[in-house]
């Protein structure tokens, strides 16, 4: 009886309430992953054969997923860093704002957010198919129409889609960390001699940091889920230069091959685990003016 009132005890019930969490996280998160990693390492799901970095190696050297590989950094490397430029700078133009011009604006921006992915593929394939909008406006120029959607200007689109779509929540969240910015460090900063220039890196900056560190991890993972779009839009083949990885993982599945699947899902977890665990190195660094 003792040992089950202290099971009961006040402490013990605080992790009664993290269970139906660990459990969800355990059986989404933790156990699919355990199941994805087996695959990487297995011929394939009948023979069960142990063949080690075999599939790892397989999937490294295989064109598509090159192809798929490049184009994804390609993407990744333009739309994060513009996206959260953008995001600051709006943020920025907001914050001298007074409050209902400011929330009517952020509203605005955070509208793309939450329309439903259907309606926004309707939109956007109204405006770059070969009889859309963007066709009709510029037919003079280009005749006969494109498809902008498979033509070289394609990655630009999706760019564009993609910081579009995701802007107006990083907006959000940069607006809540210039609000815990005292207005006593731009003060101090002036005393100093330093100007408007000077006072945004080394007062606004420096204390962004933790925030820019959660915009840029919470954009990477955006990222990948723009995938959703392009495959409404144009299905598991589209144009060479918006194959992005998570086509490639998708037209695996489709072919049932789940070891060369899984070793691609391995990929994409190392590359956010080693870019999270960098971020949190360098937040564990910084220094505060």
């Amino acid at each position: 009886m003792p040992n089950i009132r202290k099971m009961f005890n006040y402490e013990n019930k605080i992790y009664l309430f993290l269970l139906p969490s660990l459990v969800g996280l355990a059986v989404f998160y933790v156990v699919p992953f355990g199941i994805s990693v087996y695959f990487a390492v297995i011929d394939n799901p009948l023979s069960r054969q142990f063949v080690g970095l075999v599939n790892l190696v397989d999937t490294w050297n295989n064109a598509a997923f090159s192809l798929a590989a490049r184009n994804t950094v390609i993407f990744m490397g333009t739309a994060i860093p513009l996206n959260i430029l953008l995001a600051l700078t709006f943020a920025l133009m907001l914050k001298p704002l007074n409050s209902a011009i400011k929330r009517a604006l952020t509203v605005f921006f955070l509208l793309p957010l939450v329309i439903p992915s259907a309606s926004l593929t309707f939109f956007w394939d109204r405006m770059l198919a070969t009889n859309g909008m963007i066709n009709r406006l510029f037919a003079s120029y280009y005749n006969p129409p494109i498809n902008w959607l498979n033509s070289d200007f394609a990655m630009v689109f999706v760019v564009f889609i993609f910081i579009w779509k995701n802007v107006g929540f990083n907006i959000i969240l940069f607006q809540a960390g210039l609000d815990f910015i005292s207005k006593e460090y731009y003060e101090f900063a002036a005393i100093e001699g330093a100007g408007k220039i000077r006072q945004f890196f080394i007062v606004t900056c420096t204390y962004l940091t933790p925030t820019f560190i959660l915009v840029f991890i919470l954009t990477v993972v955006n990222s990948f889920k723009v995938f959703r779009d392009i495959f409404l839009l144009t299905g598991s083949h589209p144009n060479f230069s918006i194959y992005l990885l998570q086509h490639f993982i998708n037209n695996q599945m489709d072919h049932l091959n789940y070891p060369r699947m899984a070793s691609a899902s391995f990929f994409i977890f190392s590359f956010i685990f080693v870019m999270v665990l960098g971020l949190y190195k360098l937040q564990q660094r910084q220094t505060y003016w």
